[in-house]
């Protein structure tokens, strides 16, 4: 349902452009890419005046981001995971000098994740070692001592947008423009879930989510820096 909002404003914009004007040219539109942190992304805008124009970006697939890492040294642990960036919004642009410069405001939905696993990779002794090395205690194993998965996601469903830019891609005497955007939207605040197996399971305890939330709350702004290129038609 969230998403099929989004794509009715689309659809919504691609049905203006076949309304009737007050001269007898067509509506102005225009449709472009461009790349930044929220992905891959594909628009398409119209112009309502001179000065306005509504915009519709989609990020259709996420951009996946390998985070591969080993810390520590008792035991080694081996950290691996992805993040997934995308975005479906909708955007009103002002021009209020007439020219490619332009205020944006609009709502939409921050697709961003994080899914990270943490796996040990050494045995560890739960006693004392001798010079050696050898455990004079319990030695338990990295299958015994489990693995704990993270993910990081938005859960509000609408997040607003507010940013500067330059481009106009709906209105302009050349065909092709170029796009940047600068902006945030406001996510609200983030949520971290644990889960753990085996012996570090109670790391995954409820205590621990609640501080590392804690410590994530300043994450509620998420940046949007894009660039791009667009063709009006």
């Amino acid at each position: 349902m969230k998403r099929l909002r989004l794509f009715f404003l689309l659809a919504l914009a691609l049905l203006l452009t076949t309304l009737p004007t007050t001269s007898s040219s067509a509506q102005d539109v225009g449709v472009g890419v461009r790349v930044g942190t929220t992905g891959v992304a594909g628009s398409i805008a119209i112009g309502i005046t001179p000065k306005l124009s509504l915009r519709g970006n989609g990020s259709v697939f996420s951009v996946p981001v390998p985070l591969n890492d080993t810390f520590g040294d008792d035991p080694r642990v081996d950290a691996t995971g992805d993040a997934n960036v995308g975005a479906f919004s909708g955007f009103l642009d002002f021009h209020p000098f007439g020219s490619n410069f332009r205020l944006s405001g609009g709502i939409g939905k921050n697709n961003f994740t994080v899914d990270a696993v943490a796996t040990p990779l050494d045995s560890v002794c739960f006693g004392t070692e001798d010079s050696s090395g050898v455990c004079d205690g319990k030695v338990f194993s990295p299958d015994e001592l489990g693995t704990l998965k993270a993910k990081v996601k938005y859960p509000a469903a609408i997040h607003p947008y507010v940013g500067i830019g330059f481009g106009n891609l709906a209105t302009g005497s050349s065909r092709f423009t170029f796009l940047l955007d600068l902006g945030a939207y406001y996510s609200a605040v983030p949520e971290l879930t644990l889960e753990g197996a085996g012996l570090i399971t109670p790391t995954a305890s409820p205590e621990n989510v609640q501080n590392l939330n804690e410590a994530i709350k300043s994450f509620a702004w998420y940046p949007v820096l894009s660039i791009g290129v667009g063709i009006r038609l």
